[in-house]
């Protein structure tokens, strides 16, 4: 009777709550840098799924909790379609929103494998992450993928996972943060899942304290040059031989062996910047 009642009860405070959380872990990433903030997040889902009656309710709640994250966190789409490339507002919102629904299927894949495979607490933890992981990877990978908001680079320093980086790269920190968040949702009451948790951030913080590389050779000197032309501007093409003189002068006053631009700096062909390089 208690499971046919908790087929049967509304969905839509735990699609809220999974929405909400997905948000939350945005506050993981530059410019908040709230690093606790990815883990809890996940820990969060990991107990909604754990509670979902059936893979198609896990998988609903993993796209509730993607929209809540995507919505949240690549919102600029928005901005890029309707300002800088002259969509309809309405037709740039409806692409967002596109847009995130399908990376938000990628959480909800995980959902629904994590509850056909689930089992037990313990190792429920790690299937929630090393799911996690396989679907970020396939949403950074698919169709030249997209990247972007992979949980492992919310650990950046002074976060101690950050020294995992080294060791597993940024897929590996992801995997590191969704067992954290497994286990602390797996297992709050009880003494194992925080000594697993306290020995994974404390190797993550010797490693961070390890020196990996070893420099060879004479130091080469790096400029970073940022011509702070605003966008609107940019692509306009009156304004490009301004924009080129902008990255001249500063080149020529901060030489360097190498001297990085932003992308599209220069929105213009390597003949034409040669040209009008040369005729400056």
């Amino acid at each position: 009777m208690t499971q046919a009642w908790t087929q049967r009860r509304p969905a839509g405070p735990a699609l809220a709550a999974a929405a909400l959380l997905g948000a939350f872990c945005v506050l993981g990433f530059a410019p908040f840098a709230v690093s606790p903030a990815p883990p809890l997040a996940l820990g969060g889902l990991f107990l909604l799924w754990r509670k979902a009656a059936t893979p198609r309710q896990a998988m609903l709640l993993g796209l509730a909790w993607g929209a809540g994250c995507f919505l949240f966190g690549v919102s600029w789409i928005y901005v890029s379609l309707s300002q800088f490339a002259d969509m309809a507002p309405l037709a740039a919102a409806a692409a967002t929103l596109l847009f995130c629904l399908y990376l938000a299927l990628f959480p909800a894949l995980a959902g629904g494998l994590f509850a056909r495979w689930r089992s037990n607490a313990p190792r429920d933890a790690l299937l929630f992450a090393g799911l996690w992981t396989l679907t970020e990877w396939l949403r950074g990978t698919l169709f030249t993928g997209f990247p972007w908001l992979a949980v492992g680079y919310s650990q950046s320093p002074p976060s101690p996972l950050a020294g995992w980086a080294s060791v597993l790269g940024i897929y590996g920190v992801g995997f590191i943060v969704a067992l954290i968040g497994g286990l602390i949702a797996a297992g709050w009451r009880r003494p194992w899942p925080w000594l697993a948790i306290v020995l994974l951030l404390g190797i993550g913080g010797v490693l961070r304290r390890m020196d990996w590389t070893q420099p060879v050779g004479a130091p080469v000197t790096v400029s970073l040059l940022q011509g702070n032309v605003p966008q609107s501007l940019k692509w306009d093409p009156s304004r490009l031989p301004l924009s080129v003189d902008t990255y001249l002068r500063l080149a020529k006053a901060y030489p360097a062996t190498l001297t990085v631009l932003p992308e599209t700096a220069l929105p213009c062909s390597s003949l034409k910047f040669r040209a009008m390089s040369c005729a400056a």
